[in-house]
Parts: structure tokens; sequence; C-alpha cells
């Protein structure tokens, strides 16, 4: 099985719209008008949520008018955080459920003349060479056998000069499983930032940042902990077994196995 097929056969539910509109309910929202605000950290499907996301935006510079292409967008709560900063953005995605759902948030949200949603594999979008001016890559890389592929994918979409920010658990892949990307090792391609910098360096980046985030992604899993779980907590998104995916995740990054890190690489002029 392909990294592709594995990454829909694991994300893939068949229920996630009911579920996420009954936590919505349950919150007392109506899931056809919301605001992007509105669900809280399920729309941020990484360690470190809304703060994480802040963090990627910032570093790559996403602001007013910047076009900006989201690689494995989930149901696209970064893209709608991006697009609230005045950007354009395309998120690409293999899982039409994902897909399917993010398209009718940004509907929900007000936010489709924003954003665009595209059915496609990272390493063969088929968008135009560099129509983007920033790129981001938020906890994918756990999914991607053939990183370098995508990342030279990233590489002919963005203009010279245009920036890309990858942020993901990094490491080894021998943890205790399952973890929310991954059900076994066999499916899990976590590498360390080492791999990552020299993928980027052979798709044809010059690397400029590596962040290692671990210290801010424990101090806000301690606070989740602490709070009461509302409905549009992250676990949401990962069905029955949540808890014990987010707690092994968190137990590997406390030991040291993974490590959140933010990456940024540049296109040469």
């Amino acid at each position: 099985m392909s990294d592709i097929d594995q990454s829909i056969s694991r994300y893939t539910t068949g229920d996630l719209r009911g579920r996420l509109h009954a936590a919505l309910r349950d919150a007392g929202l109506e899931p056809e008008v919301l605001r992007p605000g509105d669900l809280e950290e399920a729309d941020q499907f990484h360690t470190g949520g809304r703060a994480a996301t802040q963090e990627v935006a910032r570093a790559v510079g996403i602001g007013l008018g910047t076009r900006v292409l989201d690689v494995g967008s989930g149901i696209g709560g970064p893209a709608r955080y991006f697009a609230q900063l005045g950007a354009v953005v395309t998120g690409v995605d293999v899982t039409p459920e994902f897909v399917d759902l993010a398209r009718e948030l940004n509907l929900a949200c007000a936010m489709a003349g924003s954003i665009t949603m595209v059915l496609a594999p990272a390493q063969d979008t088929a968008l135009p060479t560099g129509s983007f001016d920033a790129a981001t890559m938020l906890h994918v890389g756990m999914n991607l056998a053939d990183k370098q592929a995508v990342f030279a994918e990233v590489h002919r979409l963005l203009r010279p000069g245009g920036v890309f920010g990858v942020y993901d658990l990094m490491g080894t892949n021998e943890l205790q499983y399952p973890v929310p990307w991954a059900d076994a090792a066999a499916a899990s391609y976590v590498e360390p930032d080492e791999a990552y910098a020299n993928h980027l360096r052979a798709a044809g980046f010059i690397v400029t940042q590596d962040t290692d985030r671990s210290a801010a992604v424990l101090e806000a899993a301690a606070a989740a902990q602490l709070a009461s779980a509302g409905p549009l907590a992250t676990a949401v998104l990962l069905g029955k077994d949540a808890r014990d995916r987010m707690g092994h995740a968190v137990a590997a990054v406390k030991s040291g196995a993974l490590a959140p890190r933010l990456l940024i690489a540049v296109r040469p002029v």
C-alpha cells in the first residue's frame, strides 16, 4: 500500500462530518453559519494548536494578499486562519472526506472566496508553476514516504524568493502506537530534522531556520489537560481512541523521541 493509500485509509472514517456537527451543536453553534474561531482547537490538527499555526504564519510572512499553498490541508483550519490574515489560500489534500468537509466549513465561515481546496497528492498537484508566495506544511511529513518529491513540487509552485514553512514531528519511528497519524510503524514516516533539511536542499531550497517547539507544545498540552476538554477539542478529529493516540505522541515528545520542529526554507531568487 502506498503512503497516499495509507493516509486515505487512516483518516477516512465516514462519520467525521457528523461528529464535528454534533460537537458544534454541543457547543451551542449552528454548523451552517460559523466564524473561523468557533471551531476552536478542533480546527488545528497538530501539536501546539492555534498558537503553532500563528507562529508558522509569522515565520513565513503571511499577510494581506499573500498567495499561500497549504500542503496536507486537512479540514482547512490553518487555511482559514491564513485567510483571516488577508491571504489567498489553496489547500491540497488526498483525503476526500477532509476536502469535502473543508469546503463546507469554508462556506459556513463565509471564506470560500479566499480559499480553494484541491483533492490531489502533494507531489503532483497540477497547479501552475510559480503561483505562490508562501507554502506551509503542518504535521504532514509523518505520512510522507518521499518527502523530497513533495518538497520538489513545492519548490516548483513557489515564486523565486518564496518561503516554505514545514512544521512536523521529527525524530524516530521507534514509538508506542497508535499515534494520531498512524496505527503502526509500517505506516509512519517520521524522520529527524537533519533528513528534512537534506530533502529540502536536494529540492533546491536554502534552509534558514530550524526551531524546536517542544517546550511550547508540552506547555500547551499540560494546559489542555488541566482545562476541562470541551466538545471542540482536537480529539474530535481522531475518534474513539483519541486519548491513547494523543497520549503516545505527547509521551514521545516528553522523552525526546519526537520533537515538533519548524523549518523555514527559501526558494532562491
